[in-house]
């Protein structure tokens, strides 16, 4: 006997079924490994006898009557387990679209199935929704144009304001620490704006209402909800089209909207305190438009750079054009005094970082190698760094702490456990200055002068130096934080003495902070100082070289040599890749993670050095061009 499965459909038993094709580009975003992001499109099979869904294909274009057929065949032939039903063919089959079901009509005539021409039945339109919701997981984001008063002539306007700030990039002069107190027309008190994108993360602009609400983001919270005030967070973001709202998207294109480019799809909205979204208004969003043509005007003849390395006050008087006519702007700088930011934990940096995951501290690796002693002299500090070895590997950060405390309780001259709790206790960047300060006062006591007379040269390389040079390392970080740059080269370069062969990475971080204060003749001397492979060294030496000579033949060669050991790198320079909120965990040489981190330290670097960024995209795309020449050959 013949296998059903193995009939042509022509030959299976007919029931008195009526099936409906309903086919919908959904509204979510998706992007499988390795390709570019596309919108889905369902092409669905509905029972309207049984009420299930005899067959579901997502697509990635738009499907044709063969790429249909082969799915309506599939269904009668084999249909899918779950649905317990034996291989079977309909009566009829409805089609949403006329030029679908004439198409496939001569196709179904031969196997007694007839084709028809249906609008969409009541409730699949509730069927779809639900079905992105789940793929989504969540709700959609209203449209701009659902913003009370919004019209798509302000939203219009709106979009080619924002389309100008993007091209005039003003996060390569101003970062987050600068804060403009603006005035819009009428508004008796200024609101404050900060420029997003300095970090080359996220590109845009920030609005507070009220100071208070600036200085909560310097403040210790536990959970970054905190942050947001009670009338929201407001802001607006450039996206890739990929993660734009929908409605946006389809009334940008409806209306022909102005956009930047892929990556700088403008997104105003307020963040609530329960999690929830919302759009602007109309007069936010006219706010914005204000503002946002206002600040290139600002950049380009307002400031001045002072001697401490920022911005002379001013007060700028501004009138630009708004969808609603010539609009005054006033603006001011400095906003105010901004305060030290907290030493915040980093599992509470950013709202995008896993709360439960927790990253093995190698330090508690130590704990192995202190069988055959740590060298100190004092019984009660032997004790007291034990204790320190059982802090690194507990995972409650509460109970972290109170074995930093035992410890000190038992030697004061543990200084991992200052470390500790500069790290976990401190609020404030000053009060863990205070720690690591304690911590390197300790380190030095319970080492001794001889360890720094005798033993240069190897220090990480014995044990019981290794919480002195984790303090001193914290203290140095600290300075940095602080703005006491000299202070933080002196020890950086101290530590470099004391163990050249720099386990901790040290040079690193004097690079990068030499390199960004300009003091490259410094940077040259370090940069030669070590044979390193590492992208920061390569992708650096070529900047430097292009700093101190232009776009010679030597600083293309330089930059060659990076590209050879990390060709990911330009993409995140030059804006073609985001550099993520949230930077991998680990590093794989001459890889896209080691590139993430190069960008976030560097891009601030490469954007103040002028004409820098355009020589690096000249480059690579020449490059791009010659290596598709070779491919043709």
């Amino acid at each position: 006997m013949v296998s059903l499965i193995s009939r042509s459909p022509e030959k299976l038993p007919q029931y008195p079924e009526t099936w409906h094709v309903l086919i919908q580009q959904l509204r979510i975003w998706t992007a499988p490994p390795d390709e570019e992001p596309f919108r889905p499109i369902l092409v669905m099979c509905m029972n309207l006898h049984t009420g299930i869904i005899q067959a579901m294909n997502v697509e990635q274009k738009i499907p044709t009557p063969k790429s249909v057929k082969k799915m309506l065949w599939q269904a009668m032939r084999k249909p899918n387990p779950a649905l317990d039903q034996l291989p079977h063919r309909p009566t009829q089959i409805q089609f949403e679209e006329p030029a679908m079901a004439e198409a496939l009509a001569p196709d179904l005539k031969k196997i007694g199935v007839e084709a028809l021409s249906h609008p969409r039945l009541e409730g699949m339109d509730d069927l779809v929704r639900e079905l992105e919701e789940y793929l989504r997981e969540g709700p959609e984001v209203p449209g701009l144009l659902t913003g009370k008063g919004v019209t798509p002539e302000i939203a219009s306007s709106f979009f080619e304001a924002a389309a100008e700030f993007y091209r005039a990039e003003p996060w390569n002069i101003l970062s987050d620490r600068h804060v403009l107190a603006v005035r819009v027309g009428k508004e008796r008190k200024p609101r404050f704006a900060i420029v997003m994108g300095q970090g080359g993360y996220e590109y845009g602009l920030a609005k507070y209402q009220r100071w208070k609400d600036i200085e909560a983001l310097y403040g210790f919270v536990d959970h970054f909800l905190e942050t947001i005030p009670k009338g929201g967070a407001h802001s607006m973001t450039y996206t890739p089209v990929y993660e734009f709202p929908v409605d946006d998207l389809e009334a940008q294109e409806k209306y022909g909207w102005p956009v930047a480019g892929p990556q700088a799809y403008p997104f105003p909205v307020i963040f609530l305190q329960s999690g929830k979204v919302k759009r602007p208004d109309r007069a936010a969003l006219l706010w914005y438009e204000a503002v946002l043509r206002a600040v290139p005007i600002v950049v380009r003849d307002y400031l001045q750079p002072n001697e401490s390395g920022d911005f002379r006050p001013f007060r700028a008087e501004l009138v630009v054009t708004t969808a609603v006519g010539d609009t005054s702007v006033v603006v001011e700088y400095p906003a105010g005094t901004l305060p030290a930011p907290a030493n915040r934990p980093a599992d509470l940096e950013s709202p995008f970082q896993d709360e439960e995951a927790f990253m093995f501290d190698r330090r508690a690796m130590e704990s192995s190698l202190s069988i055959f002693g740590t060298g100190f002299q004092d019984p009660a500090l032997n004790q007291a760094q034990q204790i320190m070895y059982e802090a690194w590997e507990e995972q409650n950060p509460v109970r972290r702490i109170m074995l930093a405390r035992q410890a000190l309780s038992i030697s004061p001259d543990c200084a991992d456990a200052y470390v500790l709790l500069a790290e976990e206790e401190a609020d404030t960047v000053g009060r863990a200055l205070e720690y690591y300060q304690k911590g390197v006062e300790a380190g030095e006591r319970a080492l001794g002068k001889d360890y720094f007379e005798q033993d240069v040269g190897y220090f990480w390389g014995l044990l019981e130096t290794r919480p002195y040079m984790r303090a001193r390392e914290g203290l140095a970080r600290t300075l940095v934080q602080l703005k006491r740059y000299d202070e933080a080269i002196a020890h950086y370069r101290d530590m470099l003495r004391l163990n050249p062969g720099d386990n901790q990475g040290i040079r690193y971080s004097l690079l990068n902070l030499l390199t960004s204060l300009g003091r490259d003749d410094e940077a040259w001397a370090l940069l030669n100082q070590y044979d390193d492979g590492m992208a920061e060294w390569l992708y650096t030496q070529a900047l430097l070289t292009f700093r101190r000579e232009g776009p010679t033949q030597k600083a293309a060669a330089a930059l060659r040599r990076a590209i050879k050991m990390n060709p990911h790198v330009p993409a995140y320079l030059t804006g073609r890749k985001r550099i993520p909120r949230q930077l991998p965990p680990y590093i794989s040489l001459g890889e896209d993670t080691e590139a993430m981190y190069y960008a976030s330290g560097y891009l601030p670097i490469w954007r103040k050095t002028p004409g820098a960024l355009d020589w690096l995209k000249q480059h690579t795309n020449q490059q791009k061009k010659t290596k598709g020449r070779k491919r043709k050959r």
